[in-house]
């Protein structure tokens, strides 16, 4: 299959990359497509744990920064965040490591969505992730 395919028909491309392993036609694999596609898997589980800690942190910020406006939808979000993340290292504990690295990502934009969404000045917020990892997947933690 040409290098066309892999650009013009991706689904045709990856199924017959996986028939051609799958018979062991080794010598006919697009090699440097696959080893791009495989990184690129892995790649995107890291990408969703961090947009899961990115809503996390946004709305612990919205809970704890105006109380006065707590609405069941952040509780909702939060606790749904929470669960998505403990599925994502269940599924995924090579990514444990990278732990710290990625709240510190998710929360950098997580602290800009607060900031538009409840029309706080950024600076007013902390500019590290004020919660620790055990509070992030508490179920019973709500700051303040």
């Amino acid at each position: 299959m040409s290098n066309a395919t892999y650009t013009q028909d991706f689904y045709s491309w990856s199924l017959q990359q996986a028939q051609l392993l799958r018979n062991r036609q080794f010598d006919q694999v697009d090699w440097a497509h696959v080893i791009e596609e495989l990184e690129d898997l892995g790649r995107g589980e890291y990408r969703a744990l961090v947009s899961a800690i990115e809503q996390l942190t946004l709305h612990l910020l919205k809970w704890q920064y105006q109380p006065q406006r707590r609405v069941l939808s952040w509780r909702h979000s939060i606790n749904k965040q929470r669960r998505q993340i403990e599925r994502l290292l269940e599924d995924n504990p090579g990514m444990k490591p990278k732990l710290g690295e990625a709240i510190a990502q998710g929360y950098k934009y997580g602290r800009k969505g607060a900031s538009q969404e409840t029309g706080l000045p950024l600076e007013s917020l902390p500019a590290i992730c004020p919660y620790a990892w055990v509070e992030l997947q508490d179920e019973n933690y709500w700051p303040n």
